[in-house]
């Protein structure tokens, strides 16, 4: 269920291109879970290989992946769109509107230019 969470966001958050978990071994009581991912216009490889940008944007369609299955009150982001150029801070603030209809968001930035329109900023 997660993986199919994943295999929606991903393409969402990106643009295109695809996302997967994979088992890493047999035994369901010790074996790990890789994340692979295919950003557009990039082969698919684990998320070791990606920018601290993709990194960052997959971990985000991972834990709403997550999230959908099984949502929390709340979710605190601190400062998850350091890493982010411009063009995916927007992807990423849709993504954030978008869930912020089933779950509550505390929010954190380091850049006090972001769309974050609909959103009351404080700074202490």
């Amino acid at each position: 269920m997660i993986n199919n969470g994943l295999q929606e966001l991903f393409p969402k958050v990106f643009g295109g291109g695809h996302a997967s978990l994979e088992m890493t071994g047999d035994d369901l009581l010790s074996t790990g879970v890789a994340i692979m991912a295919r950003p557009p216009g990039k082969k698919n490889s684990t998320i070791h290989l990606l920018s601290g940008g993709e990194k960052a944007l997959t971990a985000l369609a991972l834990v709403f992946a997550i999230f959908q299955l099984n949502p929390a009150p709340f979710c605190m982001l601190d400062e998850v769109d350091a890493p982010l150029d411009d063009a995916n801070v927007v992807r990423y603030s849709r993504l954030v509107k978008e869930m912020s209809e089933k779950v509550q968001f505390i929010y954190i930035t380091p850049t006090t230019k972001s769309p974050w329109n609909w959103l009351i900023n404080c700074w202490v």
